[in-house]
């Protein structure tokens, strides 16, 4: 994925400041997703992405001015991006072709060629454009029915910015090493995995030590990701950050998490062994980390968090 955006990019990094890697911290804070191949959405983010593959539609950076600084942009794609795409802020980052996408606001790059596109901020495009609204300043090698009048010499130091921190982190390697750090954290002491009403209802109980939770569930993830669970719910003392690790290869769950919202921002799910899939039917919490396989959302379930993975498929 980085040597995609790289190659799209490559005239351009003579000019442009490399920017440092990020830590995992810094990835999970800047970042409301991240997903090193393909995204095919239905739905809406509400603040940055990353992308290292090909983007087939969605709605992205929905909450502009609630999105943590970074030097990247709202939207960046190694890869294409198609299909009905709106990125209402921050810009966008695009090593491949865009073809149906309205960026609402901030500098876009594009490494190949736009079609049926609109930038309402600067955008400098690579390669040709073809019915696309250049409604700041813009460029292309091309142009065929724009309403472009301020064109651009060069990338702007916004775009140039935006490009160098595109290829600065392994996105890939970082969830991975997340992972395994997360992994071999061991369980706190006195926690508790509690069911009842025939098991349909799952109660996670414990106290943090100094804001840190762990729960070990490889034990229990195929119990408790399966079709008899409806309910989860949670009393989580002194936690801040609170980590479940599972080892399940593929896991489903379409159980009502009873306090999403407000313990979205606390919770990690650390897939560790789903090399094939998670997929989730009701709306859920937290930060969920599938370095190596594929996350769904289906039946217009929420994340009530972030998403960290490999492929995702983002219907709710």
């Amino acid at each position: 994925a980085r040597t995609c955006i790289a190659l799209a990019a490559a005239a351009l990094f003579s000019s442009a400041a490399q920017a440092a890697p990020l830590t995992a911290t810094e990835m999970l804070n800047q970042f409301n997703m991240v997903v090193t191949g393909n995204v095919n959405s239905t739905s809406h983010v509400d603040g940055r992405s990353y992308v290292g593959g090909n983007v087939s539609g969605g709605d992205y950076v929905q909450h502009v001015r609630d999105t943590p600084a970074s030097a990247y942009a709202g939207l960046t794609v190694g890869g294409n991006l198609s299909n009905n795409v709106h990125v209402n802020g921050l810009g966008a980052v695009v090593g491949g072709n865009v073809n149906g996408v309205n960026v609402n606001s901030g500098a876009s790059y594009v490494g190949g060629s736009a079609t049926s596109s609109s930038f309402n901020g600067d955008a400098w495009v690579n390669g040709s454009a073809q019915n696309v609204n250049f409604n700041g300043a813009g460029h292309a090698a091309s142009y065929i029915n724009t309403n472009n009048n301020r064109p651009l010499n060069a990338p702007t130091p916004v775009m140039n910015g935006a490009l160098a921190a595109s290829t600065s982190t392994d996105f890939s390697s970082l969830m991975t090493g997340l992972s395994s750090q997360l992994s071999s954290m061991q369980a706190t002491a006195g926690t508790s995995v509690a069911f009842s009403n025939n098991d349909s209802n799952v109660l996670f109980s414990g106290t943090g030590v100094n804001g840190v939770l762990v729960f070990d569930l490889t034990a229990l993830d195929s119990k408790i990701f399966s079709s008899r669970t409806t309910d989860i719910s949670f009393n989580l003392t002194n936690a801040t950050t609170v980590i479940f690790n599972t080892n399940d290869k593929t896991l489903n769950l379409s159980a009502n998490f009873n306090q999403a919202q407000s313990l979205g921002s606390k919770l990690i799910w650390n897939f560790a062994g789903a090399d094939t899939s998670v997929t989730v039917g009701r709306t859920f919490g937290g930060q969920a980390l599938v370095a190596d396989g594929t996350f769904s959302n289906i039946g217009g379930a929420n994340v009530e968090g972030g998403v960290f993975a490999k492929t995702l498929n983002q219907y709710g």
